[in-house]
């Protein structure tokens, strides 16, 4: 028996709302292939990232840090959310 065959042959013993459910399931698996397929390989996106890197050492975003260990505690302490309090 094919694979759609057999496919088919189980969903179409399922409730509807069990067939819903398998098709939510196949919309997101091609929506996932279309993601992937737009995204770049990873050798483009590492020359991508040095590049961007390089241009932020040169533009010194950094420069006023002068502790980065303190800094990245800083910046990573737990926060309320706005209007969370």
């Amino acid at each position: 028996m094919a694979l759609i065959e057999e496919i088919n042959k189980k969903v179409s013993k399922l409730p509807p709302d069990k067939q819903a459910t398998i098709l939510d399931f196949i919309s997101f698996i091609e929506q996932r292939q279309q993601v992937l397929a737009k995204t770049k390989p990873i050798a483009e996106r590492t020359k991508h990232m040095k590049k961007t890197l390089k241009n932020l050492a040169k533009m010194r975003v950094f420069a006023d840090i002068t502790d980065p260990v303190e800094w990245q505690k800083t910046i990573r302490k737990d926060r309320p959310l706005p209007g969370r309090e």
